[in-house]
């Protein structure tokens, strides 16, 4: 009689080539899930950070080509500079800096607008957040101030 208490040599490694194979397929499936939610996540605070900005500019109504305002002794410039190579933003009224965020590393941003939304005067052009696995997300800026997010499938 054989009473054999263990584990096998063959059984040990047959249940690590099991969690072997079964982590290979899901820590990369982990890892694109998290970037996207990261993505989403700079994305939705790169719009709010647009619609602070804009706030600030309530009593500007568009005419035309530019903003005019109904009180002008209220009358400020309010931007949004883009700094690419620090990946940050920022919120500007007459060069004070109001607001600010930090891309998380490996993040970067990349813009068409010489780096500065204007609040005060009409821009159009669109700003991209890329994710350290590469997705893109882009926020299309029209010349009346108003913006749209979209993901990159939606425009290839």
């Amino acid at each position: 009689m054989n009473n054999q208490r263990g584990l096998a040599t063959f059984e040990i490694i047959l249940v690590v080539m099991i969690i072997a194979v079964l982590t290979t397929v899901a820590v990369p499936k982990m890892a694109r899930l998290v970037d996207k939610v990261q993505l989403d996540y700079e994305m939705k605070i790169f719009l709010s950070t647009l619609d602070f900005a804009k706030s600030l500019n309530k009593n500007a109504f568009y005419n035309g080509e530019i903003f005019q305002y109904t009180d002008l002794d209220k009358v400020s410039m309010v931007q949004i500079n883009i700094i690419e190579n620090l990946r940050r933003y920022e919120v500007k009224q007459d060069s004070e800096v109001l607001k600010y965020h930090d891309l998380p590393k490996n993040f970067s941003i990349a813009d068409n607008l010489n780096g500065i939304i204007y609040f005060t005067k009409s821009n159009s052009g669109h700003v991209t957040l890329t994710s350290k696995l590469g997705d893109k997300r882009y926020i299309y800026i029209d010349s009346v101030g108003r913006w749209s997010g979209a993901n990159q499938e939606r425009y290839q």
